[in-house]
């Protein structure tokens, strides 16, 4: 008995665990298909992220779910996609930072993104030259204090790194206005132009010295380089960034010595091989490129050949390289047809049979012998009567056809849209060689149905050309052509071409058909008697009646894109020689840029340094006595200054009291050492001077207070006059304004002692 009671518990225990665990799998089972569901709502929303979350969850309550394992893989696809796509957006707003973070989290939900790891590089290898930009601008090398260049540094391992990527540049050259009289031989013309830029000069040894006189005014230093090359027959072009080399301008000379660039440009939109090869072609013809070649295969051009003409390839397959207009067209079709059919009448019969039939022992067979044809009655022959037929049937049947396809496709391209069946058509046949007797029968499939071509051409306007077939066919019977049944084809086809504007709807073809078939059998003359003719004869008659109506209406997807920012026209030089011009090579240069002192917020000057001192300009002494005819030495001095590296001035005084005779070096800003460099034009009509000096190129500023220049006027007559400084403008190393207050910017000057108390500052250090 207890035995009995012990097995009842263990099997009860047992029920009950089995019933616990189903409970628990059901649980699982509905949790799992609820976490399922929340993440195909995220994925119809487009949260990319949370419906990933959420199948994986999913996936992991029920891990032997097929249909879980497939949707997890392609959501990490999806949302991988997603950041990667975020990622390009930041990119496209400059936002490299943001661009980074996106294209990591993309690698990091799907590993095997090859894209967001080529995404990566790329922004990186643009953040690290951030960096190095920024960095070259805050902080300035030994070399760069010491007026050298820093070499150029591999980076990141690549091999061509330490490569250059461009023919040598000059450093870059002042913008500042000078004033050149120069009458001496070219060779010796190049020599003074290149000391006042601050660059070294080296001639070719085939270049032949021509006498040149130049008298420019108001223009830069490049500006007369070029000047002296025009008159000399000769052209110069940089070695270094500090030397220029000065050859003869021949054709032979300039193809030896001109540099030449290797470059691949990359076309954005995919271009057919065709397509590419006149690309190629036309640039060939348009710019006389000597190397260049079509790559289909990467949809990119490579091209060899001087900087300027590969600038210019380079601007003129981007103009090209644009994306192609596209037009969805709208093109509706409409059939109808409705048959009618009506038989009414009684038609008798047409024909009555007369048979022999002869009883026994009167013949046999249809056969009497003479003698008995006296026997014969009428018992012997039998009349078939012919059947009458009485019909009244009425059909009417309609059938409706409508067809509303559409058609997307790219400016001068070709589509074809075929919706219907394919019927095969006997063209032939041909019995094979030999003691077979199969004859074999070639077919010929042809579409039938909806079938559509057309080639459009997008206007700038807006609107559509279009070459243009539209055919509607259908199967319309058999018929039986040398033993093989043939089908019977109807056709409608219309093909023209039609300018057409954006949404204008125009009906390219209504084909209407209305046929009807009328026929009488029954007995003559009777058959024509009015109403009773129905009892002698029947009528059939069948009417049927075809509509077919075509539509067409295109609509712009897309438009050509920049299409308004063509390069238009550009200077490209002469016949012979294919220049690209800088606009500064040919302007006049703005004389002199007055440079406001810098403002706080209260309203007074900043302060130059840490000190709050103000960098200041005066001239001294601030009156002094000359006579009539004679001349003295105003001294122009800087206090407060740092990184000072050229300075600008313009001077006013009167033209008929007072004269700037000469203008010599002060010792401030050459640092006691080097060469400073003086631009002067003075202008005696007007009484205006102006006054540009700079340190040499590549070398650092100067800090603290000196003298400038020094100006050696003639007071004219013994009326009073005065020089003033009406505009500064200065410039420290790294080529940025720097702000100089005129505190004591005039100079009086008369002629009698009493007049004065000043005097010319001593110990000022001038040369002249």
């Amino acid at each position: 008995m207890f035995s009995e009671l012990a097995q009842r518990r263990c099997r009860a225990s047992l029920l009950l665990s089995i019933f616990s665990a189903g409970l628990v799998l059901l649980g699982c089972a509905g949790r799992s298909n609820q976490v399922f569901q929340a993440g195909k709502k995220g994925e119809t929303i487009q949260n990319y992220d949370a419906a990933l979350k959420d199948y994986e969850d999913a996936l992991k309550r029920d891990p032997q779910n097929t249909q879980y394992k497939l949707k997890m893989y392609e959501m990490r696809f999806e949302a991988s996609q997603f950041h990667v796509r975020q990622g390009v957006a930041c990119l496209a707003k400059q936002e490299h930072q943001l661009a980074l973070q996106e294209f990591q989290t993309a690698l990091q939900i799907d590993p095997s993104n090859a894209l967001a790891k080529q995404e990566i590089d790329y922004t990186e290898r643009i953040i690290a030259s951030e960096r190095q930009s920024e960095k070259k601008e805050s902080t300035t090398s030994p070399a760069q204090e010491n007026g050298q260049t820093p070499s150029t540094q591999a980076q990141n391992g690549q091999p061509d790194a330490g490569l250059m990527q461009a023919p040598p540049s000059l450093i870059p050259l002042s913008n500042q206005p000078v004033t050149l009289q120069l009458n001496a031989d070219s060779r010796t013309a190049f020599k003074t132009l290149a000391k006042l830029a601050g660059v070294n000069v080296i001639f070719d040894p085939e270049f032949q010295e021509r006498k040149i006189n130049m008298d420019l005014a108001n223009v830069t230093v490049r500006q007369a380089l070029n000047v002296a090359s025009l008159e000399s027959k000769s052209f110069w072009k940089p070695i270094t960034s500090n030397i220029i080399l000065v050859m003869p301008d021949t054709a032979q000379k300039r193809k030896e010595e001109e540099e030449q660039v290797l470059r691949k440009i990359y076309l954005e939109h995919r271009q057919s091989p065709q397509e590419l090869s006149e690309m190629a072609t036309a640039l060939q013809q348009m710019l006389e490129l000597r190397h260049v070649q079509a790559l289909p295969r990467d949809n990119a051009i490579l091209i060899r050949d001087t900087p300027a003409k590969i600038l210019l390839a380079s601007r003129l397959i981007h103009d090209s390289d644009r994306s192609k207009p596209e037009v969805v067209v709208q093109i509706s079709i409409l059939q109808v047809r409705r048959d009618k059919a009506r038989s009414l009448g009684i038609q008798p019969g047409s024909t009555t049979t007369l048979q022999f039939t002869p009883t026994p022992g009167h013949g046999s067979n249809g056969k009497v012998p003479l003698d008995l044809l006296h026997d014969l009655s009428a018992g012997d022959f039998s009349l078939t009567i012919p059947n009458v037929v009485a019909a009244a049937l009425f059909t009417d049947s309609a059938t409706k056809i409508i067809q509303n396809p559409e058609v997307r496709v790219s400016d001068g391209e070709s589509a074809r849209l075929r919706i219907g069946d394919r019927i095969p058509i006997a063209t032939g046949s041909f019995q094979a060689t030999g003691v077979s007797p199969v004859v074999n029968t070639q077919f010929q499939y042809i579409d039938v149905g909806v079938n559509i071509d057309l080639t459009p051409r997008v206007h700038p306007d807006r609107s559509v050309s279009m070459k243009l077939a539209v055919e509607v066919s259908s199967l319309n019977g058999q018929v039986d052509i040398g033993g093989i049944l043939q089908p019977v084809i109807s056709q409608r086809r219309v093909e023209h071409e039609i300018r057409l504007n954006e949404g204008e709807v125009s009906i390219l073809g209504g084909l209407a058909e209305h046929s009807q078939t009328k026929s009488v059998s029954g007995w003559p003359f009777l058959s024509r008697l009015p109403l009773l003719r129905y009892l002698f004869s029947g009528e059939d008659v069948n009417n049927s009646e075809n509509e077919v109506l075509i539509v067409i209406t295109p609509r712009l997807v897309r438009m050509r894109d920049g299409v308004g920012e063509s390069i238009g026209s550009l200077s490209v030089g002469t016949d012979s020689e294919l220049v690209l011009r800088e606009k500064e090579d040919v302007q006049v240069p703005a004389a002199f840029t007055p440079v406001k002192p810098a403002v706080s917020a209260a309203g007074a000057p900043a302060a130059a340094d840490q000190e709050g001192q103000q960098p200041t300009l005066q001239l001294e002494p601030q009156r002094t006595t000359i006579q009539a005819g004679h001349t003295s030495l105003i001294q122009v001095k800087l206090q407060n200054v740092s990184d000072l590296f050229s300075v600008s001035l313009l001077l006013k005084y009167d033209p008929h009291v007072l004269a700037i005779e000469d203008v010599r070096h002060g010792d401030f800003l050459s640092g006691g050492s080097q060469e400073v460099a003086i631009v002067q034009r003075i202008n005696k009509e007007r009484g205006e001077g102006q006054i540009f000096t700079t340190r040499q190129p590549n070398t650092a500023g100067v800090d603290g207070k000196g003298v400038l220049v020094g100006l050696l006027v003639r007071h004219l007559t013994d009326a009073p006059a005065t020089l003033e400084v009406v505009q500064v403008a200065a410039r420290n190393s790294r080529q940025k304004s720097t702000a100089i207050a005129i505190t004591q910017g005039n100079t009086e000057i008369n002629s009698s002692e009493s007049n004065s108390s000043s005097h010319n500052a001593p110990g000022a250090s001038l040369r002249p």
